[in-house]
Formats: C-alpha cells, sequence, structure tokens
C-alpha cells in the first residue's frame, strides 16, 4: 500500500513555502524547528520528490515544491473552514431528523407530539417511520428510536418514558351476540385477534390482584399493527388484547369496551433509544426537551 502525505505535513509545508523559513514556520505552529525538518523530509519521502532547496540563509522551492504550495494552501483553507462548518452544522435547529416506532404508540401517541413539534421548528425535515432493529438504527439513518427493550450498550442511550398497560376491549354489539366472558378461561368461547409477536399467539397472560392465568388461543386473526386489531375489534368480529393508548379513541367514542376491565396484561416499558453524542446537536436536545417530557406524560396518563 502507497503511503499518503499526512495532512499534518501539508500543513507544515505550507507554512514553510509561505514564510521561507524553518524558524519562521515553527514559531507560526508552535513546534519545534526540527518538527518542521523532519515533515519535510518525510513528506519528500511520501512523494518521490525534493520539495525545498535549503541554503544556509534561505529556503527556496523546487518546481515540484511550488505546484505543492498551491495545493498545500487549498488544505490549509479547507481545513480552516472545517470547524466553524460543523460548529455551524452541530448549532442549527435544521435538517433531517428521523424516528423510528412501533406502529401503535406511533401512531397515537408519537405522530401529534411530532407534529407539534415539526410546527415548532419548521426549518427541521421531521420523518417517522416503522421500528426497525435497535441494531440497524445507524444504517438506516435513524436518530432516535421509540422501543420497548432496554439497551446496553455503551454507544447508545436509553432515556425511560414510562409504560403501557394492555387490556381486554370488544365492541358493544359482538359483546351482545356472544358467549358471557367472565374470567378470561371464557376466552376459548369467543373469536380473538392477536398482534404477530410469537408470545401473544401462544397465548395470553393476565393478572388480577396476584393470580395469574395464560389462556391459550386459537387466533381468528393475527395482525402486524395494533391499529389493525383495533378496527377488528370496533367492527364487532371479536376480543382483542390493546394498549389503553390505543383503545382510547375509540372507548371516548362508545365504539369499543373494557372486557374483564380488573385483568391485566403485563405493563410494557417504553425507552427512547439513540446514539451517545457529546457534545450533542441542537437539534438533538430540542427533539429531547421537546418530546420527551410530553411523550412520559402521555404514558403516565394512559396507566390511569
Amino acid at each position: 500500500m502507497k503511503t499518503m502525505p499526512s495532512s499534518d505535513a501539508l500543513l507544515v509545508f505550507d507554512a514553510l513555502a509561505r514564510l521561507g523559513s524553518f524558524t519562521a514556520a515553527a514559531d507560526e505552529l508552535d513546534c519545534a524547528k526540527s518538527y518542521v525538518s523532519q515533515s519535510i523530509k518525510r513528506l519528500e519521502v511520501d512523494l518521490g520528490a525534493v520539495l525545498v532547496l535549503r541554503t544556509t540563509r534561505r529556503v527556496t522551492l523546487t518546481e515540484a515544491g511550488q505546484r505543492l504550495a498551491m495545493r498545500a494552501a487549498q488544505i490549509r483553507a479547507l481545513m480552516a473552514g472545517l470547524k466553524p462548518e460543523i460548529a455551524g452544522m452541530q448549532d442549527q435547529l435544521a435538517g433531517p431528523l428521523f424516528i423510528s416506532s412501533p406502529s401503535g404508540i406511533g401512531q397515537y401517541v408519537l405522530a401529534p407530539i411530532l407534529a407539534e413539534f415539526a410546527i415548532h421548528y419548521p426549518s427541521l425535515q421531521v420523518q417517522m417511520t416503522a421500528q426497525c432493529k435497535l441494531e440497524e438504527m445507524a444504517a438506516s439513518g435513524i436518530d432516535f428510536c421509540l422501543h420497548s427493550r432496554q439497551v446496553i450498550d455503551e454507544a447508545m442511550v436509553a432515556r425511560p418514558l414510562g409504560v403501557t398497560q394492555k387490556r381486554l376491549y370488544a365492541s358493544p354489539v359482538y359483546l351482545q351476540r356472544a358467549a358471557k366472558l367472565t374470567h378470561p378461561c371464557d376466552l376459548r368461547l369467543h373469536r380473538v385477534f392477536c398482534h404477530e409477536g410469537v408470545h401473544e399467539q401462544l397465548g395470553w397472560q393476565l393478572e388480577k390482584s396476584g393470580e395469574i392465568v395464560r389462556v391459550a388461543l386459537q387466533p381468528t386473526l393475527i395482525c402486524n399493527t395494533f391499529g389493525a386489531i383495533a378496527s377488528a375489534v370496533e367492527a364487532g368480529y371479536g376480543v382483542g388484547l390493546l394498549d389503553n393508548i390505543v383503545a382510547a379513541p375509540y372507548v371516548r367514542q362508545g365504539l369499543i369496551q373494557s372486557v374483564l376491565p380488573e385483568w391485566l396484561a403485563t405493563p410494557k416499558p417504553y425507552f427512547l433509544v439513540f446514539p451517545y453524542r457529546q457534545p450533542m446537536p441542537k437539534k438533538y436536545e430540542a427533539f429531547l426537551q421537546f418530546v420527551v417530557p410530553r411523550l412520559q406524560a402521555r404514558l403516565s396518563q394512559s396507566m390511569n
């Protein structure tokens, strides 16, 4: 593999070419004169050309040195502009911001908060997408991921948001014509709609005052979104296990109602996961300050 000239050596050469003196270059760069001399020698070896003719009184650039001096000056200008440019990006409340979320909490909780956030910061391009795997966040360009799993990774931050509670729901129309439902075991006599998660397809685990019951199921319908399950329940075709946050708008309209309300599924925690960055971009800080307390408040309300 061929050796590439280092940027440090090119900046040393630029100072020497402009000032015409090893001593002056060392003074400007705040380094030893020997460091300047060694850098130039290393650069000449890397490029395979003599760049400087040294005399007792002055430094003269060869033809190759004159050509390199122009390129080195461009590199100096580029390097000088990098810090303020990057600092400007860090300070900007503009540009894209990608958030990933499970469909249920994303649709019923996160989306309205993000809409408010986007109105508050119109220079940001806020985009929410279906949940991705945490391991794929960087590759997918995701800035924040709403997830139900704690993350143990030094490169990631997992901010606790709260928990959601699941209950059984059905429509009044369905309950009028269906078999009585007085205990979780009665679910075997009912049509049920399950999420595609394996644990749900194997059965629902419900708890009441310390009593735990696992009901084996034969789902009538399996969906990959809780919104779809809520729609099937609203239509009067069966019973679904839904987060309160998903069921709430249907309950308010009288379209569905809680069934066996004292029997609850295990609460599900949620975390906001994002890469550790220090210093943090201003748009990240704005997102966290705006969105996190609102999410926490909504999840807290859903437990009531």
